[in-house]
């Protein structure tokens, strides 16, 4: 590992949460210069709504992000998380709550992606963000650099790059060339707009919904600043879905089809949805990396990691965890004189066993979701619910700070005992 006054040389490719995460993380660890760069001209979130558990506001606490002011999100009351009705006929099937134990201020809430980027942008040290750069080469030599080029022409040498470029990482194809995406079957449908266009619909839920098909669901939310969010989903064939660019405009008739038989409440909400205000995402996926590291000198996270095409909804936690916790490996390794491949190894150790129970249940619920295709529509929505829709706490309660302190001191005692 470089020495303190060489500094270990870091590029972070993609500012999103990961890589503006991975970019708090590391300019607090002395001894590390960590630049981003970004192919955007621009920063702006590309997306509508998000989620923010405990999880999430726990790792914003550890990397110093003030806490998004209460207007700019919405919190159901009665520690309420979400309900899940019937979309047909709006019979509610389950609610999900926090637990009484969780500070007010950490319990969940609904945002505007926006809300979460400006956050981390409001603490990051611009001079180190550069845009339009857009990777077009990784190389990897001999004496353990990486050339990065880059579309502009420009090119820097590093000791590690990171890979928080998303779920079509270049990062990735560079270093796990033989690991392939695909289509899931699924486009989703999202859209914020003012919260007046749906006030006036005779008994509208404003709370955090979820109204399912048997093969389709609605996502219907205030999410502060005086706005609405929906979010839908429905299956689209294979050259329908590979043909949708992330975030490009949609055709709100496209969008209706997936809910006509849904409940008349639900129907009205999509009907309200401004037209111009609706953008389309396919959702791409990928089996589980055997390892989030390669070569000594790189590190994937967020998406780039872990392509679960959206599952859980709880991506940018997920993405934030993996920054903190490489900010805590490569600070560990430093203090202790540690080669970089050794602070590869110990953010390894502690991500890819979370990542593994992850898709773990992600192919539970997979399994789950072909017993009961032949069923009316009420039997398969309560079907989807009884088999798939589990408790999941164990996800945004997650406590990435004692899981990453607890390899750290087991590796330091193996150490010691070496």
């Amino acid at each position: 590992m470089p020495s303190v006054q060489q500094r270990l040389r870091v590029a972070v490719i993609g500012a999103g949460p990961a890589g503006l995460g991975a970019l708090l993380a590391l300019e607090k660890v002395e001894g590390v210069d960590v630049q981003v760069y970004e192919q955007a001209r621009e920063l702006r979130e590309v997306g509508a709504g998000i989620s923010l558990h405990y999880n999430t506001w726990t790792v914003l606490e550890k990397l110093g992000v003030p806490y998004i002011p209460s207007e700019s999100f919405f919190r159901n009351s009665d520690l309420l998380r979400n309900g899940l009705w019937n979309g047909r006929t709006g019979a509610v099937l389950k609610t999900s709550y926090d637990s009484p134990s969780i500070p007010e201020h950490k319990r969940h809430v609904r945002t505007q992606r926006a809300r979460l980027q400006q956050a981390l942008l409001n603490v990051a040290r611009k001079e180190r963000l550069h845009l339009q750069k857009r990777l077009a080469q990784v190389d990897f030599l001999p004496s353990g650099e990486v050339r990065l080029e880059f579309e502009d022409g420009y090119s820097t040498f590093v000791d590690l790059v990171v890979g928080a470029d998303g779920i079509r990482s270049v990062v990735r194809r560079a270093a796990f060339p033989s690991h392939t995406i695909a289509y899931s079957g699924r486009v989703g449908y999202r859209s914020i707009f003012p919260i007046s266009l749906v006030e006036g619909i005779p008994d509208i839920p404003l709370k955090t919904l979820f109204w399912l098909g048997p093969d389709t669901s609605l996502y219907t939310t205030p999410i502060g600043d005086g706005l609405f969010e929906v979010s839908g989903r429905g299956p689209e064939p294979k050259e329908v879905g590979e043909a949708v660019s992330w975030g490009q405009p949609a055709d709100k008739e496209t969008m209706k089809r997936h809910f006509t038989e849904y409940h008349p409440v639900a129907r009205a909400i999509v009907d309200a949805i401004p037209p111009e205000t609706i953008k389309q995402f396919a959702f791409f996926g990928g089996p589980q990396l055997e390892t989030v590291i390669k070569h000594g000198s790189v590190a994937l996270l967020g998406d780039a990691s872990h392509p679960l095409s959206g599952a859980f909804g709880s991506g940018a936690a997920f993405a934030l965890e993996d920054a903190w916790t490489l900010g805590q490996a490569i600070s560990h390794a430093l203090s202790h004189k540690l080669p970089l491949s050794e602070a590869l190894r110990l953010f390894d150790e502690t991500r890819s066993p979370y990542y593994s129970k992850l898709y773990t249940e992600l192919r539970r619920m997979g399994a789950a979701a072909e017993k009961g295709k032949n069923l009316p529509w009420d039997e398969r929505v309560a079907d989807r619910i009884d088999e798939r829709w589990g408790s999941h706490d164990w996800i945004y309660l997650h406590d990435v700070r004692s899981t990453a302190h607890g390899r750290l001191r087991c590796r330091a005692k193996q150490i010691r005992q070496h």
